[in-house]
C-alpha cells in the first residue's frame, strides 16, 4: 500500500466509508505474497474502525507529510470516489458536497487549491439552492 493510498483511506474511514479499505484488504490477501506486513496489521482489525485507523496513522508515521503527494494522487483517488459515489451509487449531489467539505476538512489542507474548492462545495450548492447563485 502507498502512503497515498494509507492517507485516501485514512480519510474514507474518518468519513465513516470502510468498505473501499475492506476490499482492499480483502483483494490484498488472495493478490500479495508475501503479504506486505501493512495488510497483515489491517487484516488483524476485524471490521474495527478504530483498530483500522490507528494502524493507518501509525504507518503514515513512517514517511513525512511533505512527501505524500495529496494535491494530485490523494486528491485523484478522492474525485474517482466521488465519481463512483454519485454515477454507480446514485448519491445526491447535497451529500457528495458535504462529504467533499469533510474530506477536504480532514485533509487539513482546505486552505490550499485544490481541497479549498472541494471544501466550498456544500456552502456553493446550498447557496445554489436557496437561490443566492444560479445553479448552472
Amino acid at each position: 500500500m502507498t502512503y497515498e493510498y494509507a492517507v485516501f483511506y485514512r480519510l474514507l474511514l474518518l468519513c465513516g466509508y470502510k468498505d473501499e479499505l475492506q476490499q482492499y484488504i480483502d483483494d490484498a490477501l488472495v493478490d500479495q505474497d508475501p503479504l506486505s506486513n501493512i495488510v497483515l496489521e489491517l487484516s488483524t482489525t476485524g471490521s474495527d474502525d478504530k483498530k483500522m485507523l490507528s494502524v493507518l496513522n501509525e504507518y503514515l508515521l513512517q514517511v513525512k507529510d511533505s512527501d505524500i503527494d495529496y494535491d494530485v494522487t490523494v486528491f485523484d483517488y478522492v474525485m474517482s470516489f466521488l465519481k463512483r459515489k454519485y454515477v454507480k451509487d446514485a448519491m445526491p449531489m447535497k451529500d457528495i458536497t458535504e462529504l467533499m467539505y469533510r474530506l477536504a476538512l480532514y485533509t487539513e489542507r482546505y486552505p490550499d487549491e485544490p481541497w479549498y474548492s472541494m471544501y466550498l462545495m456544500s456552502d456553493l450548492y446550498n447557496d445554489a439552492e436557496a437561490g443566492y447563485i444560479d445553479k448552472e
